[in-house]
């Protein structure tokens, strides 16, 4: 279903207000003290496509930062931006204070073993057990034998729920929720101090979105860390952020607290972290 006009005007101008590039503002003591990741002034875009657009926005260190925005607008093309799998056009992206596009080639792959990533689907490997799925980094990027693989792969597989004999079983055998905790164990093996969720609630009832959520904040408290998660779900997001940005027409439209954002003096933000029908969005 396409969005009207007056929506999109609305977005718009919601995507001009001054503030959104405010948070970048903070004055740090010391370079990736207070700020996880920077984006500052991104540009980056596909043949005539301009996926981002001046995109600044900061990612507190360790709070769960959930980027909201709708389909289509870019989330994914972030997340590749800020592993270093993909540059921008213009701009910089700062990883604890060390700007990426600068990084050589051996810095950038010690920069991306910072980082755990849940994908969408799990993305578990079809021809390999969950066991060996959850210890292919670990066979891939250390030098641990296989007692040792085999403690970290348990102790993750517990963690996520899944040290139940889920693990002789192939991922065509697991249900939508058991591949994204096997993926989440896969995610954590490494130690990451920067988990990223791309979609986590993709292809989940809102029962296991819900679980899923829960398991999210369970494993973010006991180990710390960055998360930041990529999502449309509002629910989602009222259940685990701590920090919340919201991304439209390739440009962060706003960003803070979570208390700070469900406050906002935007009405477009106001209304679309609520639900609230009261508002300027209608129906599509």
């Amino acid at each position: 279903m396409s969005t009207s006009p007056e929506t999109v005007s609305l977005l718009n101008k919601a995507a001009e207000y001054d503030h959104h590039n405010g948070p970048l503002q903070f004055a740090e003591q010391k370079q990736g003290d207070f700020w996880s990741i920077e984006c500052i002034d991104l540009y980056k875009k596909f043949g005539s496509n301009r996926v981002m657009n001046g995109l600044s926005v900061g990612i507190p260190e360790g709070l769960i930062t959930v980027v909201l925005g709708p389909s289509g607008t870019g989330k994914s093309v972030l997340l590749s931006h800020l592993i270093g799998l993909m540059f921008p056009d213009q701009g910089d992206i700062l990883v604890h204070g060390q700007s990426v596009k600068n990084m050589s080639t051996a810095e950038l792959l010690a920069m991306r073993r910072k980082f755990g990533i849940l994908f969408q689907d799990g993305a578990l490997f079809g021809s390999m057990n969950v066991y060996d799925n959850v210890a292919f980094p670990l066979r891939q990027h250390t030098n641990f034998n296989e007692k040792k693989i085999h403690d970290i792969v348990m102790s993750r597989l517990d963690e996520v729920g899944l040290a139940n004999g889920a693990e002789t079983r192939m991922p065509s055998e697991l249900s939508g929720g058991m591949r994204k905790r096997a993926g989440f164990a896969r995610a954590l093996v490494l130690d990451p101090e920067i988990v990223m969720f791309d979609e986590p609630d993709s292809g989940l009832d809102p029962v296991r979105t819900a679980l899923l959520c829960q398991l999210i904040q369970k494993v973010h408290a006991e180990n710390g860390g960055t998360y930041i998660v990529i999502t449309h779900d509002i629910a989602s997001a009222r259940r685990i952020a701590e920090y919340i940005a919201v991304l439209w027409k390739g440009q962060i439209v706003e960003s803070g607290d979570r208390d700070e954002m469900f406050n906002s003096p935007n009405p477009f933000i106001r209304q679309f972290l609520k639900g609230d029908p009261s508002g300027p969005l209608g129906m599509e």
